[in-house]
């Protein structure tokens, strides 16, 4: 069985453009960057560039890095990050099942298949790890795109978020919350 290591590289090797693999402590300026440039679009993100930092990226990454239940991957070319996708515990044991998913995408290269390999690469982990049951992830409501993409790979809608967030020009944003149950999909 390949693992989802082995996919990318044989992704990178088909696609000599844009390779996805293991964010590593070096990204993290690349990331904050992509973080920030998404900030600037208006309600893209809930966080401001200045409420994470670099060293936080870095720490995340870390753990991703030394803990098997957690996932962090970028889509990078000439080591530029394009891209990335986290799939991160809450701080819960209670909730130790569910993963909560983040996905980035540099709005200068949105609808060239990032966002979707990402999102392939990261459910092929998924799919692999015996102690996710759940993923959950957080959208805007004008995001259609990425709502279309994640009921593409079979998530479903849990609720709506109404004025969970406000943009920097005070205009209230909606959020849905999609999941897709890991377990059920495996037994059926």
């Amino acid at each position: 069985m390949q693992g989802a290591g082995d996919s990318l590289i044989l992704r990178a090797m088909i696609d000599h453009t844009i390779i996805y693999r293991p964010a590593r402590p070096v990204d993290a300026d690349q990331i904050h960057r992509l973080l920030t440039v998404m900030a600037e679009e208006e309600g893209a993100l809930l966080l401001a560039p200045d409420e994470i930092s670099p060293e936080d990226i870095r720490d995340r990454i870390r753990n991703a890095t030394n803990r098997r239940n957690r996932f962090f991957h970028v889509a990078t070319k000439d080591e530029i990050v394009l891209g990335m996708v986290a799939l991160e515990s809450g701080p819960y044991r209670s909730m130790g099942h569910v993963r909560f998913m983040n996905l980035a995408v540099d709005p200068h290269h949105r609808r060239k298949g990032i966002g979707r390999e990402l999102t392939r690469v990261a459910m092929e982990w998924a799919y692999q790890t015996p102690s996710v049951a759940k993923i959950e992830i957080q959208l805007r409501e004008a995001n259609t795109a990425a709502f279309k993409l994640m009921q593409s790979f079979g998530f479903i809608l849990e609720g709506r978020l109404k004025k969970h967030g406000r943009t920097p020009s005070g205009k209230d944003i909606n959020e849905l919350i999609l999941a897709l149950f890991v377990d059920e999909r495996q037994n059926s």
